[in-house]
């Protein structure tokens, strides 16, 4: 029997293979690379939702609430370590962005954990 799929798992992958796909494409985008660029963040926004289901089905919006946090611990995180910065600000808000990254990370692996043991993936 195939175990149940971890959509967050999921999503992570294709947010790596968005990062990649970017980064491939950056000298001049073509039909083609505007087509994979656009299945790939169908596929991050479709495993998100999948996501988000399982968890309301688990533990309501407490448990959403723990997915929205996760999520703008991420973007706030990338931002803040790898976006423009001002002119005079710029290390520490670098350093703010690599601890909101470090928080994002450990509220993933608890999303994770949450996802695996509260009975969220027998709700196929």
């Amino acid at each position: 029997m195939k175990p149940p799929r971890s959509y967050l798992v999921n999503g992570a992958l294709a947010c790596g293979v968005l990062h990649f796909a970017l980064d491939l494409s950056r000298s001049g985008r073509t039909a083609v690379d505007w087509l994979v660029l656009g299945l790939v963040t169908l596929a991050v926004v479709w495993n998100l939702f999948q996501l988000s289901r399982r968890l309301y089905a688990a533990g309501g919006r407490r448990e959403l609430w723990h997915l929205l946090r996760t999520l703008i611990f991420w973007v706030s995180g990338i931002l803040g370590a790898f976006g423009p910065h001002t002119p005079g600000g710029g290390a520490w808000q670098q350093g703010l962005g690599w601890l909101l990254l470090g928080v994002a990370v450990v509220d993933s692996v608890a999303l994770y954990r949450v996802e695996r043991a509260g009975g969220v993936l027998a709700h196929r």
